[in-house]
């Protein structure tokens, strides 16, 4: 099952406004982690299948496809429900 997880998100931002992530703070039990954004596929605006939605960027997070999204004005991710 997945749900939206908000994450921290450390993103380049050029002179024409383009943002591009870099790497994901994953901050769980007290652990702080950070995961690079490894590529980025497409991105595009969508919707999400847990609700809500935005800028999304399909990309490659520790040799895993993900959806990111940046909503208005944060960033989530479809999370499986551990």
């Amino acid at each position: 099952m997945l749900y939206k997880r908000y994450v921290d998100v450390i993103v380049l931002m050029n002179k024409e406004k383009q943002m591009k992530p870099l790497y994901i703070q994953w901050i769980e039990n007290n652990n702080n982690r950070f995961y690079k954004v490894d590529k980025i596929y497409e991105v595009k605006r969508s919707s999400s299948i847990v609700g809500g939605g935005g800028i999304m960027y399909r990309c490659k997070i520790n040799d895993k496809e993900v959806k990111l999204f940046f909503e208005v004005n944060r960033w989530f991710i479809e999370s499986q429900v551990a």
